[in-house]
């Protein structure tokens, strides 16, 4: 279907964000749990930094006192909130207005909690005894106001997925606060250095948000509906405020009966071990809250993703708390000196606790994405109190009591939780409480056995027990692992989840990585490897590729191998095994998704007679059309080209019958034939080509580029097979002269293949423009080459200016797969223009003409519609090739060389444009010129075209079509003398 945005679209208040497809979900979530795992563990870093360095320079009083007041002001901050945040992030559609009304509610709830917070400032001081806390509370009453105005430009960033730029704005405006905060300290401000710690970060915090998020609020709209966003807030933000007053009865209880000296212990040893849980805590909702919202309708994959969340939160947070737990006494003495030595056993105590608040996060997971707040208000109003009652229990023996008495509550809250969920939805309460249970079973052994391992070193030796504990807890973890098959299985599943996590993997069962919707276009398959690994990880990898296996080619060694697997294959043939029909053997590109890889192997079949075998990695790779498939069939070979080893060895097996029943051999060279994406591939190529030879068959490369700076191995396998006779086919002169600058034999100078094609169809044109389309241009997003700039603003500055121009813009992806993914990349451009912001300028919100082909189409179809075009501008090389195949002018982005040299071929070298920053200042130039002078550069292509088409046509000249067999044997025929020129 036509996914256009829709003529005359009104301003309304009540128009949503567009709709999220779940398609790619999978690599954003992994993305995002990156991004905040990077993030928090900077921010803890900072924050355990800050601990570290404030505990020395102030007294246990100063943080009592500012912990005395945070207890009960504390209270305003999730009223402040009131649950918007959340609901902006869980909500599916969310208005402009409807943002703009949740900032201006989140903004007056804080002016109005600030001003009823210094108003009650004397009164706090009366609770507390001590005349200092009224001016303390008045300054801190500032924070209200100040994340109030932050609030929504979080959740904005959160909604939107944008986890980098969140991350980065909390930490520079953490480590801005904590550094405030070390000066005023250093300077003798005592607890006002706390203080001002707060309010300069909360400062920072919406000076760097603006900027970032890119948003800036409106006025306030009456009309837009807001009734279900203060309902879904208004139940959390009741729950979120029984969970504070439960949590903060141990600091209140413990400052108002036991003073300021106690409560800073406590406060302390709660920083220092349950701040960093929640530091871990709050951002893995933050990923996982907008994920599992979009998975409420596919219970399979939701059930999956909350037992890896809860597990991952699980295991990261529970290996921590059993360290800190076991070595406690050398911890505090190491990070905040001997006179807090006190707080140790505290610490010890609360680590309880922060197992079961690790556990039951999932919990909360549940109540929010499930959208049954209601449900999570009246668990907290049942559970809630149970943890006051324990605290104020706990309190009669004193500070430890109380610690003691909030880990026995939060632990039994717990199963509750897990109860109350599986009554009320459909998450899978049982398996996440067995997965609670095997971690806090595995973990509090481990850190029993840390715990004893260190009670013979002495205390002034903090460091050796820390170094022994450590060694130890891992130890006892192992031996847990290695007992317990199911209790390994779950740290086997935070192993393989950067797989699930990224995977887009297309299914028909409502895999949400893959789903192809009715307007979004994704990937087919996604290689395993590339699954698997990140972008860095695979660079690194792809340049120790070229290295080794470049050394490898160069040395002949895998030839060799290669071609006595062969012979083994062929002294083992029977008869019968060799086809009496001669084919013409074909070694397809990729393919998997690309629609120039598709249109060659078509214009292969469509120039050669007779039956054809393609070779192919795998069955789904390439598309046989249906007027050849009587003729032509696909072989998959799955080790051939990117196998190693023994199974590499083994398709030698596979290729030996195909070698005897082959007519020719043709490789299909394109792009992929120096070495720039694999080393071991190219090189492979060549050498198939090469061990066709050795047995007599004619063999060619279809039409390549060369680079001129192809790795050594893949220069000589190359160069090996021209002077077996291999035809070496480059289809375009720049290329032909590096070649044979680099002494190749059998050089012929030929046009790109697809240039010799024969088929075209108007589908396409039908489909998305109309019977009588009006004047349009086709436009290509590569995902290739905008990997390192923001090609999407590029892009969109681009199309606006063809519509400015008058034309109709159809938005084409080329290449459909992981590796370069041009759906995204279009899709990403399309939202971009047809965002309706009332700042944005005028062309953004009212031009309608802009068309997303949301299918990849078949090469027939592509020139079809490149056929009516007036121009088209291109990131994929086979595009311009299928654009001036009709004499339309074509645009294209520079890439490896390969495109400069096919202008060369037309004379329309100015149409060639290099990408990178500031790609829309070039192009929209070039563009505009060739639309003033269109017909001046249509007579010039086809003043060329049936030149490049002849040369074209080369690709096929002088391939066999007798029915002869030829020898089969493995001699190799004696070099051919000329360099040029057709066979």
């Amino acid at each position: 279907m036509t996914a256009t945005l829709p003529p005359d679209a009104p301003e309304t208040p009540e128009l949503p964000e567009k709709p999220r497809s779940t398609a790619g979900l999978g690599r954003t979530a992994g993305r995002g749990a990156s991004t905040t795992l990077v993030g928090q563990l900077i921010r803890i870093g900072v924050q355990l930094g800050g601990i570290v360095v404030l505990g020395r320079l102030l007294d246990p009083s100063d943080y009592g006192l500012v912990a005395s007041v945070a207890a009960i002001i504390g209270v305003g901050e999730v009223l402040r909130n009131f649950g918007l945040s959340s609901a902006a992030i869980q909500v599916r559609d969310l208005s402009r207005h409807q943002k703009n009304n949740l900032f201006w509610i989140n903004s007056l709830i804080g002016l109005a909690l600030m001003l009823l917070a210094v108003l009650c400032s004397p009164l706090i001081a009366t609770l507390y005894g001590d005349d200092r806390l009224v001016l303390l509370t008045q300054v801190l009453a500032a924070t209200f106001l100040l994340n109030g105005l932050a609030t929504q430009f979080r959740a904005d960033l959160n909604r939107n997925f944008h986890f980098k730029a969140l991350a980065g704005s909390e930490i520079g405006a953490q480590v801005g606060g904590l550094a405030i905060g070390i000066v005023m300290a250093l300077n003798g401000f005592g607890y006002w250095a706390l203080a001002g710690q707060q309010l300069s970060q909360g400062i920072l915090t919406i000076i760097i948000l603006i900027p970032v998020t890119n948003w800036f609020p409106g006025w306030y709209h009456r009309a837009a509906p807001m009734r279900h966003l203060i309902m879904f807030g208004s139940n959390l933000a009741g729950t979120q405020l029984l969970g504070y007053a439960s949590r903060n009865t141990d600091s209140i209880v413990i400052g108002a009966t036991l003073g300021a000296g106690p409560l800073g212990l406590y406060n302390r040893a709660f920083q220092l071990l349950l701040l960093p849980l929640n530091q871990i805590n709050a951002p893995s909702t933050r990923v996982a809250l907008p994920v599992l919202a979009r998975l409420q309708d596919d219970p399979p994959k939701y059930d999956r993703f909350i037992l890896l969340g809860q597990t991952i939160m699980l295991h990261a947070v529970t290996i921590v708390l059993a360290f800190s737990c076991a070595q406690a006494l050398p911890i505090i003495s190491i990070a905040l000196g001997s006179n807090w030595l006190g707080s140790a056993p505290i610490f010890q105590i609360l680590a309880i606790a922060g197992f079961f608040e690790a556990a039951a996060y999932a919990t909360y997971w549940v109540f929010l994405s499930k959208g049954v707040t209601r449900q999570n208000l009246y668990f907290a109003l049942a559970t809630r109190p149970l943890l006051v009652v324990f605290v104020l229990v706990g309190s009669l023996w004193g500070v430890h009591g109380v610690a003691a008495g909030y880990s026995f509550g939060v632990a039994l809250i717990w199963p509750i939780g897990l109860l109350w969920i599986s009554r009320v939805t459909t998450a899978p309460a049982r398996a996440m409480f067995l997965a609670g249970v095997r971690a806090i079973l595995g973990y509090g052994f481990a850190t029993g056995i840390s715990w004893a391992a260190v009670q013979w070193i002495p205390i002034d030796l903090p460091f050796a027990r820390v170094a022994l504990g450590g060694v130890t807890l891992l130890a006892a973890i192992g031996l847990v692992m290695l007992v317990w098959p199911t209790f390994r299985q779950d740290v086997r599943s935070i192993a393989q989840a950067r797989s699930f996590l990224r995977s887009a993997k297309a299914s028909k069962d409502g895999d949400v990585d893959a789903t192809v919707d009715t307007d979004q276009l994704t990937p087919t398959h996604t290689p395993t490897r590339t699954r698997k690994m990140g972008r860095t990880r695979l660079r690194i990898i792809r340049r120790l590729d070229r290295v080794v296996h470049g050394l490898a080619a160069a040395s002949t060694l895998p030839f060799l191998r290669d071609r006595a697997a062969l012979k083994r294959a062929i002294s083992r043939l029977r008869p019968f095994d060799v086809r009496g029909d001669l084919a013409h053997v074909l070694v397809a590109p990729p393919g998997e998704g690309n629609i120039g890889d598709q249109a060659m192997v078509e214009a292969f079949l469509e120039n050669v007679t007779g039956p054809v075998q393609v070779l192919v990695r795998r069955p789904a790779d390439i598309e046989i059309p249906l007027q050849h498939a009587r003729r032509a069939q696909l072989v998959s070979i799955p080790h051939l080209i990117y196998g190693k080893g023994r199974v590499h060895r083994q398709a030698m097996a596979v290729l030996a019958p195909v070698l005897g029943g082959a007519r020719s051999l043709t490789v299909i060279g394109a792009d992929i034939m120096d070495g720039a994406y694999s080393v071991r591939a190219s090189a492979r190529r060549a050498d198939i080509a090469s061990l066709a030879r050795s047995v007599g068959v004619e063999a060619r490369i279809l039409g390549f580029s060369w680079n001129g700076h192809a790795n050594v191995g893949v220069r000589r396998s190359l160069a090996r097979a021209g002077r077996m006779g291999t035809r070496l086919q480059l289809r375009d002169p720049v290329s032909s002269a590096r070649a044979r600058a680099d002494r190749f034999d059998t050089v012929v100078d030929v046009a790109d293949a697809v240039f010799a094609a024969r088929t075209n169809s108007t589908l396409a044109v039908t489909e998305y423009l109309g019977a009588t389309p009006a004047r349009y241009a086709v436009v290509n997003a590569s995902a290739l080459v905008g990997r390192s700039f923001d090609q999407t603003t590029e892009y969109a500055r681009i199309v606006t200016a063809l519509l400015e121009a008058g034309l109709q813009v159809v938005l084409l992806p080329h290449v459909v797969r992981t590796s370069g993914d041009d759906a995204a990349a279009c899709r990403a451009v399309f939202d971009r223009l047809t965002e309706t912001d009332p700042l944005a300028p005028p062309a953004r919100v009212t031009d309608s003409r802009v068309v997303l082909v949301n299918r990849l189409l078949t090469p027939a179809e592509v020139r079809g519609l490149c056929a009516g075009a007036e121009i088209v501008l291109t990131g994929r090389m086979h595009l311009a090739v299928q654009a001036m195949f009709h004499g339309v002018p074509a645009v294209a982005l520079s890439t490896q060389g390969k495109v400069a040299g096919m202008m060369r071929l037309f004379d329309t070298q100015e149409l060639c444009v290099e990408p990178g920053v500031g790609l829309a200042g070039r192009m929209i130039p070039v563009v505009l010129s060739v639309l003033a002078d269109r017909e001046r550069y249509r007579d010039r292509l086809a003043a060329r075209l049936p030149e490049v088409q002849r040369l074209a046509a080369l690709n096929f000249s002088g391939l066999p079509s007798a029915t002869h067999t030829h020898p089969f044997t493995l001699t190799a025929p004696s070099p051919t003398s000329h360099r040029q020129g057709p066979a």
